[in-house]
C-alpha cells in the first residue's frame, strides 16, 4: 500500500469502516512511514479537539413530557382517522373489534416520528443560545480545524509568497473585500502566503506567517456594521487564540506558538494595519 492509498483510506480507518485485511495493510504502512503516521496523528488530535470542544447543552427538564404530549396528539389524530374509516366500512362488514392504533403502528414509525419532534423542540430551545457570545467557542473550534487541517493536509497556502504585493492582489481577486496584508519578516514573522478558507458561513482570507519552526494562520473578513473594537484571548487543546477587531475587519490569530509570541505577532500586525 502506498501513501496516496493510505490516505485515501483513512478517513474509513479512522472510523472503523474497512475490512481487516484493508485494517491491517493500513496500520503496517503507518508503522513503515514516518510521514503518513504524522498524517493520521493529526487527523486524530483534530477529531478529538472538535468532540471537546463543540458546545454541548443539555436538553430542558420538560422535553420528556413535551415529546410524550407531541406523540400522544400525534397518535389521537392516527386513532380518529381509523374510526372515520370503519364508519364508512360498516354498510359491507361487521364492526371489528376496536383495537389501540399504537399495536398496529411499525415501531420505526413511532421512532421516526419521536426523532422528529424531538429534534423541532431542541431547535426551537437551543438555536437562541447559539447566537449568543457563546457561539464564539463553537468558532473557536471552527478555527483550530481549519488550522490543523491546513497543516495536515500541507495546504497552508493558495499563493505561496513571502511578497505582500503578490499575496494581496490574489486574495482582492478572489474575495469582495480587500484584506490587509503586511510583511512581518523584519520582526521575525514572515510571511510564507496566503489561501482561501469557509468560516462563520462565509468566505474569509487566511494569511500564513511563521515563528521559527511554527505556522500562524490569521483569518480576515469584514467586520459587522457598527462592531466595537474588541479583543479577546483563549487556549483550546494546546493551541493559541487572538481575537480582535477594528473598525472594518475581524481577525483571529491561531497557531502553537506562545502565547506570548502570539500577543507579539498581534501587536506588530496591527500597528501596520492603516486605521480610517
Amino acid at each position: 500500500m502506498n501513501c496516496e492509498e493510505a490516505t485515501k483510506l483513512l478517513d474509513g480507518y479512522l472510523d472503523g469502516e474497512l475490512d481487516p485485511i484493508t485494517s491491517q495493510q493500513i496500520e503496517q504502512h503507518l508503522r513503515d512511514c514516518r510521514t503518513c503516521e504524522q498524517g493520521y496523528d493529526a487527523h486524530v488530535a483534530l477529531t478529538h479537539a472538535i468532540s471537546r470542544g463543540a458546545p454541548y447543552y443539555k436538553a430542558p427538564a420538560e422535553l420528556r413530557q413535551r415529546v410524550h404530549s407531541s406523540l400522544r396528539d400525534a397518535l389521537g389524530a392516527k386513532d380518529m382517522r381509523n374510526a372515520a374509516t370503519e364508519n364508512q366500512l360498516l354498510v359491507t362488514r361487521p364492526r371489528a373489534e376496536r383495537r389501540f392504533v399504537v399495536s398496529e403502528m411499525p415501531w420505526n414509525w413511532l421512532a421516526l416520528a419521536a426523532a422528529i419532534i424531538l429534534a423541532a423542540i431542541i431547535v426551537s430551545n437551543l438555536l437562541p443560545r447559539l447566537q449568543q457570545p457563546g457561539s464564539d467557542q463553537f468558532l473557536a473550534t471552527q478555527l483550530i480545524a481549519s488550522h490543523v487541517r491546513s497543516l495536515m493536509a500541507n495546504h497552508l497556502t493558495d499563493v505561496p509568497s513571502s511578497d505582500q504585493h503578490t499575496v494581496k492582489p490574489w486574495l482582492d481577486a478572489k474575495l469582495d473585500f480587500a484584506a490587509p496584508v503586511v510583511d512581518l519578516s523584519g520582526e521575525g514573522f514572515p510571511l510564507i502566503g496566503g489561501r482561501l478558507d469557509y468560516l462563520d458561513n462565509h468566505p474569509v482570507a487566511a494569511l500564513i506567517y511563521q515563528r521559527r519552526k511554527h505556522f500562524i494562520n490569521l483569518f480576515v473578513w469584514p467586520a459587522r456594521p457598527g462592531a466595537t473594537e474588541t479583543k479577546e484571548t483563549m487556549t483550546r487543546q494546546g493551541y493559541h487564540l487572538v481575537h480582535w477587531t477594528d473598525s472594518d475587519f475581524n481577525y483571529w490569530a491561531v497557531s502553537d506558538v506562545s502565547d506570548s509570541d502570539l500577543q507579539t505577532f498581534k501587536q506588530l500586525f496591527e500597528g501596520q494595519v492603516p486605521h480610517h
